[in-house]
């Protein structure tokens, strides 16, 4: 039978074998052909390194890698971790850098700048924020500005309150029949008088708690979980160290009212929390206002 010859066709569509140059620098150059979209031989180079890296593990974690399935899991052939019967952790990357004070530098830098692009459409008049002065949360301890706050009185209405009275006698509950209380921080304004910086800061010391005796553990969402249950948190601080910022142990919550403060002291203090008897108290001694 004579032999059959191999189709033109045929011989148009193999292709070169690969080749692999072994370079004196210890490098590998490796030669191949492909054919591209429109079918057209391609000659690829590459030029190859071979690198060994050795990574150092503790042994007792390479050996645990090679622990063999046991109990239920013993027939399981699937390579690695289980998703049906392991629970994957999030896997948080941690980069030590010794310029972290350089870097945070750097953003606040990049926030400031963000801000002063930062169109302000409304301004309040009591804290300089972007909220309504209505809204704003620092009205009780701040004070009203009354230059800013006084209204307009139009001839004949000199004995007319200002604005800003007539707003506190109105929360107050004055002239309705309601309240008569007066908040002691907003008694001075009530009879025109200017407000004190003290003024300002009565409510503040009043409702403050100084908690101390605290774990290095606890943070400042355990302590609003922990006083939330006697009323509305406006401020909580934990003092912590500037190099390290390890907790010191000592933590100001500044609750809304001085009821609410005294029940978080009647419940919490001299009580076990994370495994250490905390002390509550006001910040400033009762005697001394």
């Amino acid at each position: 039978m004579p032999p059959v010859s191999a189709s033109w066709a045929d011989a148009d569509n193999d292709l070169p074998p690969t080749e692999v140059i072994e370079n004196a620098d210890g490098t590998k150059t490796v030669i191949s052909y492909k054919f591209d979209e429109k079918h057209r031989k391609v000659k690829i180079t590459q030029k190859i390194k071979l690198v060994k890296v050795t990574e150092n593990v503790n042994p007792a974690i390479a050996a645990r890698k090679k622990w063999a399935r046991f109990g239920d899991e013993k027939n399981n052939k699937t390579v690695g971790p289980d998703a049906r019967t392991t629970q994957f952790g999030e896997e948080v990357r941690l980069l030590l850098s010794t310029s972290w004070k350089q870097e945070e530098e750097k953003e606040k830098k990049e926030q400031k700048k963000y801000s002063k692009g930062k169109v302000q459409t409304i301004k309040c008049r009591t804290c300089g924020g972007d909220h309504f002065t209505s809204k704003c949360p620092f009205k009780d301890t701040l004070g009203v500005d009354m230059k800013k706050e006084a209204d307009v009185v139009a001839p004949g209405e000199a004995s007319a309150p200002s604005g800003s009275v007539a707003a506190a006698a109105a929360a107050a509950g004055l002239g309705d029949g309601r309240s008569s209380y007066v908040p002691p921080h907003m008694r001075r304004r009530l009879n025109g008088e200017p407000a004190r910086p003290s003024d300002q800061r009565e409510k503040e010391d009043t409702t403050t708690l100084r908690v101390t005796n605290l774990n290095e553990m606890v943070n400042e969402g355990m302590l609003n979980s922990l006083f939330s249950r006697f009323g509305y948190i406006q401020r909580l601080t934990i003092l912590r160290n500037r190099e390290t910022r390890e907790s010191r142990g000592i933590a100001f919550v500044e609750m809304d009212s001085v009821e609410h403060a005294r029940q978080a002291i009647e419940s919490v203090n001299g009580r076990g929390f994370m495994n250490l008897i905390i002390s509550v108290d006001f910040a400033k001694p009762r005697g001394e206002r």
